[in-house]
């Protein structure tokens, strides 16, 4: 995937500091939430397209595929020789987000400069930032993409492109998220998912952190991650950005 260009070679996790977070660092593991606790309400809920599809076409795939899916109430009440396009459309939405409802998907960033995602994710800078090499953990993070953002409603034929059904159903995103630059991973089930310890090779303490929660999560990092560098996040005094110190003395 990074070869491919598909997903960089660093991943970042912002997070505010609760317990949450400390059973990140302490346990080596991240929860993968369902689709539908994202704050997004279009997040993996967008609607298939039948209208380039023929009535042959949706004929053929309804009696292969789509009515073993359906229950005894549903296929009764339907006509197998002829069903609507917008019924079609109807039961083919039904089935692909019942299929994806309970996936896990872990979101990251492709870098951790972004003022509003500090601001969002990381308790208003008072948060740290993860870094994470995926090259250190191809298990973690397969399969990942990253999330495509669009300003037109995407128009997708199921029909004739089935296997980019989860492209455009779980990596497309309004246009209005594009400053997130945002990476997915996605698992089979929402839960806990153990990381190699060794792929966390950074974490970076927000402006606002206090030094009562960096000597907290700095004690975890001496125990369970020596390796990784520490950086703090300092603001620039002549531009809106944030400049980054590493602390090169904590161990």
């Amino acid at each position: 995937m990074v070869e491919q260009k598909q997903i960089p070679q660093f991943a970042y996790k912002l997070r505010t500091i609760n317990r949450y977070l400390f059973d990140i660092l302490v346990n080596s593991e991240m929860w993968f939430a369902k689709p539908d606790s994202f704050n997004d309400p279009f997040d993996c809920a967008i609607n298939l397209d039948m209208s380039g599809s023929s009535q042959e076409e949706i004929n053929v795939y309804y009696d292969k595929f789509l009515k073993s899916k359906l229950n005894e109430k549903e296929r009764l009440i339907l006509n197998p020789k002829m069903i609507t396009k917008e019924k079609f459309e109807e039961l083919l939405n039904k089935s692909a987000k019942n299929v994806i409802i309970n996936k896990g998907i872990g979101c990251f960033l492709d870098n951790k400069e972004e003022l509003l995602m500090w601001a969002h994710y990381a308790d208003s800078h008072r948060g740290i930032a993860l870094k994470f090499d995926v090259l250190k953990d191809d298990d973690f993070f397969y399969p990942s993409r990253r999330v495509v953002y669009t300003q037109e409603y995407p128009k997708y034929n199921y029909l004739k492109g089935k296997n980019e059904v989860a492209e455009k159903l779980i990596f497309t995103k309004s246009k209005e998220w594009k400053y997130e630059g945002e990476i997915r991973i996605i698992k089979p089930k929402s839960g806990q998912y153990k990381f190699n310890p060794e792929s966390l090779v950074e974490i970076t303490f927000g402006c606002k952190t206090s030094k009562e929660d960096e000597k907290t999560i700095l004690e975890i990092a001496r125990l369970k991650y020596p390796h990784i560098k520490i950086f703090n996040a300092i603001q620039n005094q002549r531009n809106f950005k944030l400049d980054f110190k590493e602390n090169i003395n904590w161990l």
